[in-house]
């Protein structure tokens, strides 16, 4: 028997439902009843789509916000009462929320608690089956994130001696939780996700006793996803007695094993990229795979390769004659493997042959490198002609983004304004933020951005080979959504990407002002890249885009350039084998964008929401000027691990991700402590990140609050001086 299993349906809802019932709720238009009902009522649609396509899929996927969230409330770890959702949110987004990391090398963005320091855990009933969702989907199979994954990504994983001590606290915790569920008799859906780290082999006897103990309370489908298990770690589990495990197809590889009853979920489709499976060669290549698995009877689960929430909802805008038929989204992806089950039942081959079509050749070389910049030594003495004083001040880029800003680029894009009128308005923007800048004695300004819709989105619509939708929204963290770019072809500067911002800023001041390109890492990393190209290929012909840009800069003057790369960290491969080739790949893409800068001209480096012990190989090699990262949500204590690189470093003294105010008392506190790792000629203050999401009003208070920090920091060093 074949069935198919779907997972990971974008919670966004096709028509961005999500976001707009989160944000009305937060500014007080919806009461929490209306909001659970219409996540309730968005969740029903969600399982109408599952319903209509594959055979089994989750219930409990509709978190209120992050289900890491939705899981460390549940197990205790912070005391949320049962409907109080407003201390749910508080640990989302406010004041003290937890840290942001990124989801296991993509763009989402998991809140990530904190341990107790003693293994042990008080399950909150209240908070599993999680409040959104069960109503609609009784049928559904139960999901939760695993305990080892919880456990991983934590903010402080314990070491190797305390591991059995959680997983053994976990599991209890798990049983308590899951113990309702059991007399239904349904399986429960175990994502486990960091099974594909290298560790996990370490761990093998502890996690063969977890998973052995949680299958004999409730029938268990274990699933891994994003990077394959070790061999031996799959062969081990597959021994186990559940209801299902997920296997990776290699065609070379038979199947592992398995434990009579057990389903393999075999891993089959795409889930992160965009192009459409070529279903009949799947077919030559699954089919003899399969075969001894179905001979003997067993059933067969197919899968995607990763939760689909990484994909728009579905294709549903015209699209170019070259992209036509080509691309797939969350709801094309369950369609592929309804096609995918009929093809291997001897069904549908001609459906499948019409889904398909074969890219075209990407065609790039690139070309030689620049030569290095010249040593740190000359580029300091250099770049003093800047006139900084201590502890220079700078924001990271954008500046907030209005209504009004965003009504006047949809004007322009329906036609309704001529391309004069937008520039005219555009220009009139970077005047305020300029003005609004200089008034409040920033060092190093920024033109604030108000052409840019989103910082990948924006350098795609300038480049030749990319292709950017118009509803292709993918969540990126609580209610923040983007459209991530398609490239299909070599991309090519079609325009200036920033120079006539960044040179009209400049005419306005005579301070320095940023130019601010997204770095070739996060534009590779945050797109969907073309099929059949790795992702180094797409980096390095990314930057000789932007190195072009980088050379318009130089000649007309401009003496600060940021190049801003949050992805870096992001896409670090999660095994060790694989990383030092990925530094290297890190290296010379950025000295490709900035490699032709003279001494003059200070390098800035921007990253945030990552975790930042894995950060000092990157500023060896890569030799910014300056790096400016994520702070304010974070332990200081990942400045240990900076100290020594002859860079400034400007980590951020306020969450630029919360609507709470945050005092210069509190600013200052931060400071003072980031001087115990970082000299005092090498600090930088500035905010977390870019300020678009906030309002204008939340910027300026917390700005204001900036520069009086940065104020009695330098009086009071001052005075010690004296």
């Amino acid at each position: 028997m074949i069935r198919t299993l779907g997972f990971g349906l974008p919670r966004l809802g096709p028509h961005r439902e999500y976001k707009r019932l989160l944000e009305e709720f937060w500014k007080g238009g919806l009461s929490k009843r209306e909001l659970l009902q219409g996540l309730e009522d968005l969740e029903a649609v969600r399982v109408r789509d599952y319903r209509t396509r594959v055979d089994l899929y989750p219930a409990g996927e509709m978190s209120l916000y992050d289900p890491m969230l939705d899981l460390a409330v549940a197990l205790g770890l912070y005391p949320v009462p049962a409907g109080d959702l407003e201390a749910y949110f508080a640990l989302a987004r406010g004041k003290g929320a937890l840290p942001l990391r990124k989801w296991f090398g993509t763009n989402y963005h998991h809140l990530v608690p904190r341990l107790p320091e003693r293994p042990a855990y008080t399950p909150n009933p209240a908070w599993f089956p999680y409040p959104v969702g069960q109503g609609a989907n009784p049928e559904g199979l139960p999901t939760l994130i695993g305990p080892y994954t919880f456990l991983r990504v934590a903010q402080n994983p314990p070491e190797e001696k305390g591991v059995r001590a959680h997983l053994e606290a976990l599991l209890e915790a798990y049983r308590a939780l899951l113990a309702p569920l059991a007399p239904q008799g349904r399986p429960i859906l175990l994502q486990e996700p960091a099974l594909g780290l290298e560790e996990a082999e370490a761990h093998l006897p502890h996690l063969l006793d977890l998973y052995r103990s949680l299958a004999e309370a409730v029938p268990l489908v274990l699933l891994s996803y994003y990077l394959p298990p070790a061999p031996r770690v799959l062969e081990a589990l597959a021994q186990l007695p559940m209801r299902g495990l997920a296997v990776w197809f290699h065609p070379h590889q038979p199947p592992p094993a398995l434990a009579p009853g057990t389903a393999p979920v075999v891993l089959a489709v795409e889930g992160q990229g965009v192009w459409r499976t070529d279903l009949l060669a799947l077919r030559e290549r699954l089919l003899p795979w399969l075969e001894p698995l179905l001979d003997d009877g067993r059933e067969v689960i197919l899968a995607p390769k990763a939760p689909l929430f990484h994909l728009p909802w579905r294709v549903s805008e015209p699209l170019p004659p070259h992209l036509e038929g080509r691309l797939a989204f969350a709801e094309e992806r369950l369609e592929e493997l309804r096609l995918l089950k009929g093809l291997l039942l001897g069904q549908g081959d001609g459906e499948a042959a019409a889904w398909y079509t074969p890219p075209p050749i990407w065609d790039f070389q690139p070309s030689s490198p620049p030569p290095p910049r010249p040593p740190r030594e000359v580029r300091h003495q250099a770049q003093g002609a800047l006139g900084l004083p201590r502890f220079p001040t700078t924001t990271i880029g954008s500046l907030p983004q209005t209504q009004q800003l965003r009504e006047l680029r949809l004007s322009l894009r329906s036609g309704r304004i001529s391309p004069e009128a937008y520039e005219a308005e555009i220009q009139r923007a970077i005047q305020e933020n300029i003005r609004l800048q200089e008034e409040l004695g920033l060092d190093v300004l920024v033109h604030g951005e108000p052409e840019r819709s989103d910082m990948v989105e924006f350098f795609a619509e300038r480049l030749e080979g990319f292709y950017t939708t118009q509803r292709g929204f993918v969540l990126s963290y609580g209610s923040r959504v983007w459209r991530p770019p398609i490239l299909h072809a070599p991309p090519r500067r079609r325009e200036a990407l920033v120079l006539r911002e960044t040179l009209y800023a400049q005419s306005l001041t005579p301070k320095p002002v940023k130019a601010i390109l997204t770095g070739p890492i996060t534009l590779a990393a945050w797109s969907y890249l073309p099929e059949g190209v790795g992702f180094g290929e797409a980096v390095l012909a990314l930057a000789e885009a932007l190195r072009e840009e980088v050379e318009d800069l130089k000649a007309h003057g401009i003496r600060v350039v940021q190049v801003d790369e949050p992805a870096l960290l992001e896409r670090m491969p999660l095994r060790d084998q694989d990383q030092p080739g990925y530094v290297r790949l890190v290296q010379e893409a950025f000295h490709r964008v900035v490699g032709g800068l003279g001494p003059g001209v200070q390098v800035h480096l921007h990253l945030c929401y990552s975790d930042y012990r894995a950060l000092r190989p990157f500023l060896e090699a890569m030799d910014p000027d300056v790096v400016s990262v994520e702070g304010a949500r974070q332990d200081p204590a990942f400045l240990s691990e900076l100290q020594g690189l002859p860079l400034g470093i400007g980590p951020g003294v306020f969450d630029v991700h919360s609507p709470e105010e945050t005092d210069p008392e509190e600013m200052l506190r931060r400071l003072e402590v980031y001087l115990e790792a970082i000299p005092e000629h090498a600090l930088w203050i500035n905010p977390d990140c870019g300020l678009k999401t906030r309002s204008p009003e939340e910027a300026l208070r917390n700005l204001r609050h900036m520069m009086e920090a940065a104020r009695r920091l330098r009086a009071r060093l001052a005075a010690k001086e004296e």
